[in-house]
């Protein structure tokens, strides 16, 4: 009786309640089962949903829709797990049964490289959102190329391709523009068609919309350029911190290091190289070189080398290409002063005079004297002769001497400047009646270089002159010898008989 009671109680609360309870007399919805023990559970407390080794040949309907099945074994490439048929995809939807299949919030393991990976298996782009915008793109390699990644990066609209943006709010107002590439917060925010640039830090070409052809290295570079016809604002390169920090329509500018052609706008054709190298600069086609060199320059066509912020008069070279004037203010060497070259004066000379070496490196202002040595010298007194061979002539008047190389006191020309010399020498001795031999010799530095010689025959003086050829270099020395084996013997003093000359002839 109490069984017959039980199941009219179940088929009433079908009818009258439509819920059903399993384990509970008052069910909360539909269908409700309690388990045995909701603190210390049975391990059969649970559902066991239909298990299938594989799915049906034949698709469920519409009528099925929302059907759940549990896989028993991997079919295909689905694995084990829970499945829900979806109608309108004519498809089963299985839910994640492990780490191993999906990827969870809070990270998975034991991960593979080779097979395992965030993204499409097809030809379709990659997109990333953040706060639901749009924050990162990976472009379809068939289809426009483009690439982004950062918060309000890239224009979704964009119909240019090639452009790759990293960086928040990079080239976020491009339409058009190809090829372009940066990175760093801001860097080409404002382009809009400008192609074929490069941007790298933090507001670089910033203000750039139609540049074309920019390289822009560190933050702030080149960040005012804005050209809007032809070349302007195009062609520039900037690398550095603030290099060519506020050029709006310079083209062709090349500018390295930091704060480099900081104040150039409109200049074209400058180069820069060094800190705040043309700092002030704002003319054409200059090159600066060297930390601050031409800082204040603000002139065109210049040309500076230097470490400091020295004008045109104190930096070390400084130079004008439209005049075509090139200066060092310092000292300027040719070769190396210590083995074959030579170190020019810094200073100018007075006038008429010309630069002259020491032959040891030094260059320096000097009187000219006459190019070519003439001198001719005689003796004042007759000469006494011993009987002893070589003694030389005491030539001690000097008629002339061009280049004051003869030196009276020990009757000797001393050679200043290289070249070939031609000696000319004669003496006269007084009345002679033997047959002794008499002989004239030219000596170079000391030694017998060459020689007249005869015997004396019959009554009269004794006549000998030679002339030779010598190859002098400063410093040489020539003298005139006599020699004679005769006692007694005078050498006549009149000055057109006894001579000494010397003539540079090259």
């Amino acid at each position: 009786m109490k069984s017959i009671f039980c199941s009219i109680f179940i088929i009433t609360s079908y009818v009258f309640q439509a819920q059903v309870g399993i384990g509970t007399l008052m069910p909360n919805a539909q269908l409700e089962i309690v388990s045995s023990n909701q603190t210390t559970p049975q391990n059969t407390d649970g559902i066991l949903i239909p298990k299938i080794d594989a799915f049906p040949v034949l698709n469920p309907t519409i009528l099925q829709q929302g059907m759940l099945v549990y896989l028993n074994v991997t079919s295909g490439a689905k694995p084990i797990g829970f499945y829900y048929w979806d109608f309108p995809t004519l498809s089963w939807i299985g839910f994640q049964s492990s780490n191993s299949i999906d990827w969870n919030l809070t990270g998975n393991a034991t991960t593979s490289s080779s097979s395992n990976f965030i993204g499409t298996k097809d030809d379709n782009d990659l997109v990333f959102r953040r706060n639901n915008l749009r924050a990162g793109i990976l472009g379809s390699p068939t289809g426009n190329k483009n690439t982004s990644f950062g918060s309000n990066s890239l224009n979704p609209t964009l119909s240019g391709t090639r452009n790759t943006a990293f960086g928040s709010n990079t080239l976020p107002s491009i339409t058009s523009g190809n090829n372009n590439t940066t990175v760093g917060d801001q860097s080409m925010f404002a382009n809009l068609s400008g192609s074929e640039n490069v941007a790298i830090g933090t507001g670089a070409l910033f203000s750039s919309q139609f540049g074309v052809c920019n390289v822009a290295i560190g933050r702030n570079a080149l960040t005012s350029t804005n050209g809007s016809t032809g070349t302007e604002g195009s062609n520039n390169s900037g690398v550095g911190y603030l290099s060519l920090r506020s050029n709006t329509k310079g083209a062709f500018n090349t500018a390295f290091g930091r704060e480099s052609l900081y104040s150039n706008i409109l200049g074209n054709n400058n180069t820069s190289l060094g800190y705040q190298s043309g700092f002030l600069a704002t003319g054409n086609n200059n090159v600066f070189v060297g930390n601050n060199a031409g800082y204040n320059e603000t002139g065109s066509n210049k040309l500076y080398i230097e470490n400091s912020n020295s004008d045109a008069i104190n930096s070390l070279v400084y130079g004008e290409f439209d005049t075509k004037i090139l200066r060092t203010n310092g000292t300027l060497q040719i070769g190396n002063p210590a083995t074959t070259g030579y170190v020019l004066p810094n200073a100018r000379g007075v006038l008429g005079q010309v630069l002259q070496t020491n032959a040891s490196g030094v260059v320096t202002w000097q009187t000219p004297i006459n190019i070519y040595s003439v001198v001719r010298s005689n003796i004042t007194a007759n000469q006494s002769l011993t009987n002893s061979g070589w003694q030389k002539i005491n030539f001690n008047t000097v008629i002339f001497d061009t280049n004051s190389e003869f030196s009276a006191l020990t009757s000797r020309f001393i050679a200043i400047r290289n070249g070939y010399y031609e000696i000319n020498a004669g003496y006269h001795t007084d009345n002679q009646s033997n047959n002794q031999f008499y002989s004239i010799g030219v000596y170079k530095n000391g030694s017998l270089y060459q020689e007249i010689s005869a015997n004396h025959f019959g009554n009269g003086p004794v006549v000998r002159t030679i002339n030779c050829l010598l190859s002098l270099i400063p410093s040489d020395y020539v003298e005139v010898y006599v020699q004679n084996y005769q006692n007694g013997v005078l050498i006549d003093s009149f000055p057109t008989k006894t001579f000494f000359e010397v003539k540079q002839i090259k």
